[in-house]
């Protein structure tokens, strides 16, 4: 039996995205349609591992020392670039979108378009090496 993950409570992702908003039902569109439980559940292991291997070491010092500006750059921690980069490789950073990111679809919660582009998964993520 898998130990508790320190970042989540799987069985209330579990419940929520598959019992709850049955993202199962997605798979029914043409878009969705090579995908299934298994992917959608190997994509969030995938993100809890990084997010528990690559994160979470340095989540109390990255809070110490926030992001900075410095001469029009961004300075943080290195380990958050190291983080970033395993997440990236992951395939997780910029998943591929066949939409175009102007023509967002989501909504926000007084039904105008958000101002966020589209960007959804269209193959399951690489796994990573430890």
């Amino acid at each position: 039996m898998p130990s508790p993950s320190l970042i989540l409570s799987r069985r209330d992702l579990d419940f929520l995205l598959h019992e709850w908003l049955d993202v199962e039902s997605l798979t029914k569109r043409p878009r969705f349609a090579e995908h299934s439980r298994e992917t959608f559940d190997a994509v969030l292991e995938l993100a809890e591992q990084i997010a528990t291997d690559h994160f979470a070491p340095h989540n109390r010092t990255a809070d110490l020392n926030e992001p900075r500006m410095v001469d029009g750059k961004v300075e943080m921690i290195p380990e958050v670039a190291k983080a970033l980069k395993v997440f990236t490789e992951a395939g997780l950073m910029a998943a591929p979108s066949t939409r175009s990111t102007a023509a967002c679809s989501c909504r926000t919660p007084s039904a105008r378009r958000c101002s966020r582009g589209s960007r959804r998964p269209t193959s399951a993520p690489r796994r990573i090496r430890s």
